[in-house]
């Protein structure tokens, strides 16, 4: 389990470094990491979300964790918007780094680690509530504060104009018509596959070189760092607990599930919200707080290892 964990975790630091390294030695400018993060969020993330969508479950028992989860991020949100008014020279994107999970480069590979392939079918559930909630709700709040405008014209604009919500869109609606389940049944289904992995591999890796890209450790940052960081900690703490007693009212409980809720809720903020703004005058505060939460979830992780497997 060690061997395994520290094979997930070194190539996330190696990646985290060399965002850093690459500002340090200015192979890189601002416009460059924006370049990549235009690419992230209008090629690559888009695929991504199709592909997830299109064959994502949406049967039954699902549909109320996916439910649970979409409230959770809106309850959150709601949260951190609140809050953000004890930190106000940090207020205009607090809110969005209370809210949302980074299920995709690190939740999976976790959750593989604690439970295999069951670990990672019950947060498969879990992610697309959260994903419906990012790019129906986060993402174009955040792109429309991100443009100093906040009326709702707006905010249905940037929706309905982004490649990542109309590809969710259009996932969403196959997946429902049962078009998955023609295409794994056709002779083009390897190839589909093969074209979708090979666009979307390096994701991961150019989502962290911008994060590390922008991270900073200046004096002044430590303090919002840790507030917004740790506080959002306790809440998700708390919106587990209550989710997990609502699902299990519906759903028969099982202890892998309740896991699985478990790392869910201590994941950091998505990486996928540094490719969708431009964060003037905050990305270090951005991208550091993602950081640090990313330290905090490894961590917790250890503890949930040892419970998952102390039987």
């Amino acid at each position: 389990m060690l061997i395994d964990v520290t094979k997930m975790i070194i190539p996330i630091i190696i990646t985290f470094a060399l965002g850093i390294f690459i500002r340090k030695a200015k192979i890189m400018d601002q416009a460059g990491c924006s370049t990549i993060k235009r690419l992230v969020s209008k090629i690559m993330l888009p695929v991504v979300l199709l592909n997830a969508f299109l064959f994502a479950d949406y049967q039954g028992s699902t549909l109320i964790i996916m439910a649970v989860v979409f409230v959770s991020m809106l309850i959150i949100l709601g949260a951190g918007s609140l809050l953000s008014r004890m930190m106000p020279e940090r207020a205009k994107y607090m809110p969005f780094l209370f809210t949302t999970l980074e299920c995709g480069t690190l939740g999976y590979p976790l959750a593989a680690m604690l439970l295999g392939t069951l670990g990672t079918s019950h947060l498969a559930i879990i992610d697309v509530g959260h994903t419906i909630f990012l790019f129906f709700i986060a993402v174009p709040l955040l792109q429309t504060v991100d443009k100093g405008t906040s009326n709702l014209k707006d905010v249905l604009k940037n929706a309905v104009c982004s490649p990542t919500f109309d590809a969710m869109l259009i996932g969403i609606i196959l997946g429902i018509l049962g078009v998955d389940d023609l295409l794994s049944s056709s002779a083009v289904y390897d190839v589909y596959l093969s074209i979708v992995d090979f666009i979307t591999a390096p994701t991961g890796m150019l989502i962290l070189i911008t994060l590390g890209f922008d991270m900073s450790l200046q004096k002044g940052l430590i303090k919002p760092v840790l507030f917004t960081s740790l506080l959002r900690l306790m809440i998700m703490g708390v919106l587990c607990a209550v989710s997990c007693l609502f699902i299990f009212r519906f759903i028969p409980y099982t202890r892998e599930l309740l896991i699985i809720m478990i790392l869910a809720y201590t994941l950091p903020a998505s990486y996928g919200l540094i490719a969708f703004a431009d964060f003037e005058g905050h990305n270090d505060y951005v991208a550091t707080t993602i950081s640090f939460s990313t330290i905090l979830t490894l961590v917790l992780f250890v503890g949930l290892t040892v419970f998952t497997f102390s039987r």
